[in-house]
């Protein structure tokens, strides 16, 4: 009984280790121990095809200090007193990370929150409240703020004095708006 049993371990413990290592061949997708979020991490061709290809349209701000560079689109225009909301691009060289800022132009600088509604053929079909928060907070307001610039015959409003007034209303706005969150998918390799 006993010989008989070390035969048995040996010959599941080599089936068993030889299975192991077969199916670890295979395997694709491996821990993130690293503690970096892969959302906002800057990859190196795709920067380096911001910076030599995209970077013209872009008014750049450089903070030397903390080591970043924002970038805002050419197409919002530099009317501080239109109403519009423009989506900016923010560079942390130390941090070789990438993030979306929305920041409101015009109107209704006092608010808590800015309130937006889109408009379809005469009907609101849905609404968005955008705080201050964080880099997530920023990056899921802004890719809903595209599903709504890339459908048809739509109007993006904000309440000011209780009236609706058009927000990103001009085709040169959603061409930057959608460009600029366009390159920050292509400088994050998340497209």
């Amino acid at each position: 009984m006993g010989q008989e049993m070390v035969r048995l371990l040996k010959i599941f413990g080599l089936t068993s280790l030889g299975l192991v290592l077969l199916l670890s061949l295979f395997n694709e997708r491996r821990a993130n121990n690293s503690g970096v979020d892969p959302t906002f991490r800057i990859s190196d061709p795709g920067m380096l095809f911001f910076k030599n290809i995209r970077r013209i349209d872009y008014a750049v701000k450089h903070l030397p200090e903390a080591n970043i560079d924002i970038y805002t689109h050419k197409g919002f225009g530099s009317d501080s007193s239109k109403n519009t909301l423009i989506l900016e691009l923010i560079v942390h060289k130390n941090k070789n990370s990438a993030s979306l800022y929305l920041v409101h132009q015009g109107q209704p600088n006092d608010q808590q929150a800015l309130q937006l509604q889109i408009v379809d053929n005469g009907k609101v079909s849905d609404t968005l409240q955008l705080r201050q928060g964080n880099r997530y907070v920023h990056l899921k307001n802004s890719e809903t703020l595209i599903k709504w610039l890339n459908r048809e015959k739509v109007a993006i409003e904000t309440k000011v004095d209780e009236k609706w007034i058009p927000i990103i209303a001009s085709p040169k706005e959603k061409e930057a708006f959608i460009n600029t969150y366009q390159d920050f998918l292509k400088i994050t390799s998340t497209q």
